[in-house]
C-alpha cells in the first residue's frame, strides 16, 4: 500500500509524502507480490524482479525531486555499492543510472558523488574488451574527472575500471582535445601509444581514431599557433606549431613556413633556416621554402648566401608550371637592379667629395674607383641588396650611402717633411715612419676613425700637386670640400694642453690665409691642441658653436660672429672678404688670391710663379663679374697686372673705405637741389646727363685692360701749398676748380687726369654683389653701433624709398659699410638692368638729376690717371701710399658746365 501511495505522491508532485511512503516500504521486509500488486505493476509499469532496487530507485528519485541533492547522491552511491553486479549491468539500470548522472552533473555540489558513482560503476562493469567506443557514462566520467584534475590522476583512478584501456585513453584524449587542453591531449595520446604498443587493434578502429585525432589536434594547434603569432607571443606560437608538427600532419609545409616566420620574428635565425631547409627538402620545386630561407639568412647577416637563395627563388618562380606562381615573379626586384641603383647613388654621393680620400679603416689612399669598390666590400652593400626584394628603397639607399661616405677634413699649419701624395700612395698611413708631421697625419686619421667616419681628407697627401689639372681642381674646389665635410679637425700648432684663453687668437693657425676659408666653409669644427687634446677641454660636438671659440674668432678677425656666419660663397660682400683676407699670411704670393677662390665661387687658372698677377687676375674677374668699383678703393702700390689693382691684398685691411663720397643729409640735399632749381639751370641738359649716367656699362676687364665707366677730367697746371704733412694741389678743370690733398708729389707727372668712378654713388644705387649697406653721415666716425643695427638710409625729401626687402638691385649708398644682413643673391649686372625705370615721371627724373649734381660737390677719393707712355688712348693709375682726395668747386651750373660734364662721361681704358 505504501509503495502505491508513494507513486501517487510522485504523480501529484508531493515529493515529501513520496519520500515517507518509500522509506516505510524499505523498512518492511520484502513484500509478497499479490495479484492486486501485480495488476498495479502492470498499470504503473513497475517490475518486481528486483523489488529492492526498484524501491531504492524511487526513493532516490523522490529525494532528488524534493531538492535533497546530497541525500539523493548518497542513495545513488548506496545503490551502486550494494546491488548485484549482474543486475547492475542490465540495460534498464544503466539507462536509469545515466539519467541520474545527468541530474548529478547539473548540480555542482554533487559532482564528486557523480564522479564516485561513475567510478564505482565503471569498476564493476562487466563489458566486452573489444569495445573501443567510450560509453556515455565513460565520457561523462572523463568530463567530470578532468575538471580540475590532470589526465595522469584520471588514469590512476581508471586502473580499477573494467573498460579497455584504449577506450579509457580515448575518452580522456577526446575530452582534452575538445576543451583545447592540447598539450595534455597530446601527452595523453603519446602515453597511450607507449602503454598499448603491440596490442591488437580491433578492426583497425584504433588506427582510424588515431589518424582522425592527430589530424584534428594538428589543425587546432596550428590555429592556436596563428592566434599566438598574431599577438606576437612568439614562444607560445612556436610551441603550438612544434606540437602540431610532432603529430606528422599530412602536409607539414604550411606549419613549417609559419614556424619559420615566427622564428624570424623572434630572431632565431638558425631555427628558421632549419625549417626553411625542411620545406625545400619536402618540395624542391616550390619557391616558398627559398623565400623563408632567404629571410633567415638575411637575418643571420649571411648576405651572400641570402642573395644567392633569393636568386634561386626567382628562378623557381619563373619556372613554375603554375601560372599564378609565375605571375608572382613580377612582384620582386632583381638584385642586379638594386646594385645598379646603389652604384648610381654612390656616384652621386662622391661627386661633390674630394676625388682622393684616406680610408681610415685601412689607412689607404683611394681614388673614386677605390672608394666605390670600398662600399661594395662592406656588409651594408649586400644588406641593401638582400633586403630590397619587392621594391627599391631609394631613400634608404641614399641615406646609407651618404652616411658611409661622410668624410672629415684637416685644417692645420704645414710643417717640415709633410707626407705628400707620392709617399702615402705607396704605403699605409698608419705605417708611416715616425716623424712629427707623419704622426700628425696618423693621429688625424685615428681621431676621425674613432669618431665613426670612414674617410678623411688632408691637403698634404690627398692632392697630387705634380698634376696641374688636379692641383687646379683642388684649389678651386677646396671651399666646397670643406663645406661638404661632416667635420673639420683643426690642430693648433704650438698650442699644447692644458690650453688657455687666447691660445686660439694668438695661434699661427689663425694667421694663415688658407685656414680662413677652411674655418668659414666648415659647418662643424673641432679644435685640438698640438698633443691632440680638445682645446679648452671643450666637450661639445661642434666647437664652432662654443661661446669661447666664437669670442676668440671675433677677436682674431675683428669681425662679429654674426657677420662671419652671414658670409656666403659668391659675389656678395666682396669688400668684407677682401678685408678678412688682408690680415692673413701666405708662404706663396699667389696663395693670397688662390685661397679666396672658394670664398668667391670663382674659377681662376692656377699658375704658381706668376706673383702678384694672381691677385690682379682675381680682382679683375671680381670687378667684371660684380661691377663693384669698391675694389678700386685702395691706397698703396699698383700691381703688375693692372695699375688700378694693388700689388698686395693688405691694402684692403681697413674696416671702412673713405674713397666713396659721404652721403648728403636730407636738409643739405634739399638745400642744394633747391638752389640749383632756382638758378634757372637747364633741366633738359641735367636730365640728359642723368640718363647718360644710367646708360653707362659696367666696368670690365678685357685681358689686362680695364674699361672703366667714369667722369674723366684733365687737370690744368698745379699750384702747390702745404697743410701739415700733406701737399695741397689746386688746378682748374672744365667744370671748375679742384683741390687735391695727398702726401705724394704730383708735379713729376706731365699730363694728369682725375676719374670719378663711383657711378653707383652718384645714382644712389648699390652695385650687384658689393655687399654694402647704407649708413647715415653722422655715424661716419662712430664704429660702435650694435651688430646688425641698420640705420635708415638718408635721401632727398619728397622721394619715397622702398624697403630693403623690396627694392632691388639698387639701394641708397651714401658710403660703404660691412653688412650684417642676410646675403643677397649674386648675379652679373648688365647695362639694361641699370637704366631708369620707365615708370619714373619726368619731374622725379629731374629731381634725381639735380641730386646727382649735388653729390658731385662732395669730396671723394679720385683715381688720378696719366696717359700711358704719352698715349691718351690708354691711361695708368697713379698709385699713392696715401689717399688722393678731390674736391670740386662748382660755382654755377651753366649750360657750358653741363655740356662739359656730358663730354666727360665715357669709358676709359686703363692699363
Amino acid at each position: 500500500m505504501h509503495l502505491l501511495l508513494g507513486n501517487l505522491h510522485m504523480e501529484s508532485q508531493d515529493y515529501q509524502g513520496a519520500i515517507q511512503s518509500f522509506e516505510r516500504v524499505r523498512a518492511q521486509a520484502r513484500p509478497c507480490v499479490s495479484r492486486a500488486l501485480l495488476v498495479v505493476s502492470l498499470i504503473s509499469g513497475w517490475k518486481f524482479d528486483d523489488f529492492d532496487i526498484t524501491i531504492r530507485q524511487r526513493h532516490c528519485e523522490a529525494l532528488y525531486a524534493a531538492g535533497h541533492i546530497k541525500e539523493a547522491g548518497k542513495s545513488l552511491l548506496d545503490i551502486v555499492d550494494t546491488i548485484n553486479k549482474d543486475v547492475y549491468t542490465s540495460g534498464p539500470i544503466i539507462t536509469w543510472g545515466s539519467g541520474m548522472l545527468c541530474y548529478a552533473i547539473a548540480s555542482l555540489c554533487v559532482r564528486s558523488f557523480a564522479t564516485d558513482f561513475l567510478q564505482r560503476y565503471l569498476s564493476n562493469l562487466q563489458c566486452n574488451v573489444d569495445i573501443t567506443t567510450p560509453t556515455p557514462l565513460l565520457r561523462g566520467w572523463a568530463k567530470l574527472k578532468l575538471t580540475g584534475s590532470s589526465w595522469e590522476d584520471a588514469l590512476v583512478i581508471a586502473l580499477n575500471f573494467t573498460a579497455p584501456r584504449f577506450t579509457i585513453y580515448r575518452a580522456l584524449c577526446d575530452h582534452l582535445e575538445m576543451t583545447n587542453r592540447m598539450t595534455e591531449a597530446i601527452e595523453c595520446y603519446y602515453q597511450m601509444g607507449s602503454e598499448l604498443v603491440g596490442q591488437t587493434n580491433a578492426g583497425g578502429e584504433r588506427a582510424k581514431w588515431a589518424e582522425d585525432f592527430t589530424q584534428r589536434c594538428a589543425e587546432k594547434l596550428e590555429r592556436l599557433g596563428d592566434v599566438a603569432a598574431d599577438a606576437h607571443q612568439h614562444d607560445e606560437a612556436i610551441t603550438q606549431y612544434s606540437i602540431a608538427l610532432s603529430l606528422n600532419p599530412v602536409i607539414p609545409q604550411g606549419v613549417l613556413m609559419k614556424r619559420s616566420k615566427v622564428y624570424i620574428a623572434k630572431g632565431s635565425w638558425e631555427d628558421a633556416l632549419e625549417d626553411a631547409n625542411k620545406i625545400i627538402t619536402l618540395d624542391p620545386s616550390s619557391p616558398y621554402g627559398y623565400e623563408w630561407k632567404h629571410a633567415a639568412l638575411h637575418g643571420a647577416r649571411r648576405y651572400d648566401d641570402a642573395i644567392c637563395t633569393f636568386e634561386t627563388m626567382l628562378l623557381k618562380l619563373s619556372l613554375s608550371p603554375d601560372p599564378a606562381i609565375r605571375e608572382r615573379h613580377s612582384e620582386y626586384v632583381n638584385p642586379e637592379q638594386t646594385k645598379a641603383e646603389i652604384r648610381a647613388a654612390i656616384v652621386n654621393a662622391i661627386f661633390q667629395s674630394p676625388p682622393v680620400l684616406i680610408n681610415t679603416d685601412s689607412g689607404h689612399l683611394l681614388d673614386e674607383s677605390g672608394q666605390t669598390c670600398s662600399f661594395e666590400s662592406q656588409p651594408i652593400f649586400k644588406d641593401l641588396i638582400s633586403s630590397m626584394t619587392t621594391h627599391v628603397d631609394h631613400a634608404r639607399i641614399e641615406l646609407a650611402v651618404a652616411e658611409y661616405y661622410r668624410y672629415a677634413t684637416f685644417s692645420h699649419k704645414w710643417g717640415d717633411n709633410e707626407p705628400l701624395f707620392e709617399k702615402v700612395m705607396r704605403t699605409v698611413v698608419y705605417d708611416l715612419e715616425k716623424f712629427p708631421t707623419h704622426d700628425k697625419l696618423k693621429m688625424f686619421c685615428k681621431v676621425v676613425r674613432d669618431s665613426g667616419f670612414h674617410w678623411a681628407w688632408s691637403d698634404t697627401c690627398c692632392i697630387n700637386k705634380a698634376d696641374p689639372a688636379v692641383l687646379q681642381e683642388a684649389l678651386v674646389s677646396m671651399f666646397k670640400w670643406y663645406e661638404g665635410s661632416a667635420v673639420t679637425i683643426v690642430v693648433l700648432r704650438g698650442v699644447r694642453s692644458p690650453s688657455k684663453r687666447r691660445d686660439l687668437v694668438d695661434s699661427i693657425w689663425n694667421k694663415r690665409a688658407w685656414t680662413l676659408q677652411e674655418y668659414h666653409a666648415s659647418k662643424v669644427v673641432r679644435f685640438y691642441t698640438e698633443d691632440w687634446k680638445p682645446y679648452l677641454n671643450l666637450d661639445i660636438p661642434n666647437h664652432k658653436e662654443s661661446p669661447e671659440i666664437i669670442s676668440e674668432m671675433e677677436e682674431a678677425t675683428g669681425v662679429s660672429a654674426r657677420t662671419l656666419m652671414a658670409l656666403r660663397p659668391g659675389l656678395d660682400d666682396i669688400r668684407q672678404k677682401l678685408r678678412l683676407a688682408s690680415a692673413r699670411q701666405t708662404t706663396r704670393v699667389e696663395d693670397s688670391a688662390y685661397s679666396l677662390l672658394g670664398m668667391f665661387s670663382m674659377f681662376l687658372p692656377v699658375v704658381y710663379g706668376e706673383g702678384d698677377q694672381a691677385l690682379g687676375r682675381l680682382l679683375a674677374q671680381l670687378l667684371t663679374s660684380s661691377g663693384d668699383t669698391s675694389i678700386l678703393a685702395w691706397s698703396g702700390q699698383s700691381g703688375s697686372f693692372n695699375s688700378c689693382l694693388p700689388a698686395s691684398i693688405t691694402v684692403f685691411n681697413h674696416q671702412l673705405t673713405t674713397h666713396i663720397p659721404l652721403t648728403l643729409e636730407h636738409a643739405e640735399m634739399d638745400k642744394i637741389t633747391a638752389r640749383l632749381r632756382n638758378s634757372s639751370v637747364n633741366l633738359t641738359l641735367i636730365t640728359e646727363f642723368y640718363d647718360r649716367l644710367h646708360m653707362l656699362s659696367v666696368p670690365l676687364f678685357a685681358g689686362q685692360r680695364l674699361k672703366l665707366p667714369c667722369l674723366n677730367f684733365k687737370l690744368g697746371p698745379l699750384s702747390t701749398s702745404w697743410s701739415g704733412s700733406n701737399r695741397i694741389f689746386r688746378a682748374q678743370t672744365a667744370v671748375g676748380a679742384i683741390t687735391i690733398e695727398t702726401k705724394d708729389d704730383l708735379t713729376q707727372f706731365g699730363s694728369l687726369y682725375f676719374a670719378h668712378p663711383w657711378i653707383d654713388f652718384l645714382l644712389d644705387r648699390q652695385p650687384v654683389g658689393s655687399g654694402v649697406e647704407p649708413i647715415p653721415e653722422e655715424t661716419t666716425d662712430d664704429l660702435s653701433s650694435p651688430v646688425g643695427e641698420l640705420p635708415s638710409p638718408s635721401g632727398s625729401s619728397g622721394i619715397a624709398l622702398a624697403s630693403p626687402q623690396t627694392r632691388a638691385p639698387r639701394l641708397r649708398v651714401p658710403r660703404f659699410r660691412w653688412p650684417f644682413s642676410e646675403p643677397r643673391a649674386t648675379s652679373p649686372r648688365d647695362a639694361a638692368s641699370l637704366r631708369p625705370p620707365s615708370s619714373v615721371s619726368q619731374t622725379e627724373k629731374q629731381l634725381h638729376a639735380l641730386q646727382v649734381i649735388a653729390r658731385l660737390t662732395k669730396p671723394f677719393g679720385a683715381l688720378l690717371l696719366t696717359p700711358h707712355l704719352g698715349n691718351v688712348a690708354a691711361y695708368r693709375r697713379i698709385a699713392a701710399e696715401s689717399q688722393i682726395r678731390v674736391t670740386v668747386e662748382v660755382e654755377e651750373i651753366t649750360p657750358t658746365v653741363l655740356n662739359k660734364l656730358l663730354d666727360s662721361l665715357g669709358i676709359v681704358d686703363i692699363l
